[in-house]
């Protein structure tokens, strides 16, 4: 087929591809997503596109069924890593805790900076020279602000009484 005639189909294919897609999945978008990987998928193969308007539809619509089932295999393993994400979430002790949820309030209450950095090094793992790195930051100037985030964390999170205590020995 000449590559203005299939240029041709698959223009006037569109359309019924996109009604095609929009019948089989969730959202508009995803179907103008598929129509788009369909036309594309059939471009890079177009010396395989048969001659004769009907037949190459055919082909088109082959290439499409192709293009809804890898689709619905991604979709799949989408909502099974969904579904373990959450069951992963619900089982950790931040999930119901009431100090976890405080300790989160703490820490998002930081300067963005400071609570950055505490993520990094408590939550993500990172040592303080690597979370430097990722931060961009001289080495020593993360350890001060690391230093700086543990003391305003000790003071948000300590109890009532420890907190009278601690600005009363301030006082002297």
């Amino acid at each position: 087929m000449k590559l203005q005639d299939a240029e041709r189909v698959l223009a006037d294919t569109a359309p019924d591809l996109l009604a095609y897609f929009r019948r089989r999945v969730a959202s508009v978008e995803d179907a103008a997503d598929l129509v788009n990987d369909t036309v594309i998928a059939a471009w890079r193969t177009v010396s395989r596109m048969p001659s004769g308007d009907e037949q190459a539809r055919m082909w088109i619509f082959g290439v499409a069924r192709n293009i809804l089932r890898r689709h619905g295999r991604s979709q799949a393993r989408r909502d099974a890593l969904t579904a373990r994400l959450a069951s992963t979430l619900d089982s950790h002790p931040w999930s119901d805790d009431d100090a976890g949820i405080e300790v989160r309030a703490a820490i998002d209450a930081l300067p963005s900076e400071l609570a950055e950095l505490v993520r990094l090094v408590h939550w993500d793992g990172f040592s303080l020279e690597q979370a430097a790195i990722l931060m961009k930051t001289p080495a020593s100037t993360t350890r001060t602000r690391h230093a700086r985030a543990k003391e305003l964390l000790r003071a948000a999170l300590a109890s009532p009484r420890e907190r009278v205590e601690v600005s009363a020995m301030n006082s002297l």
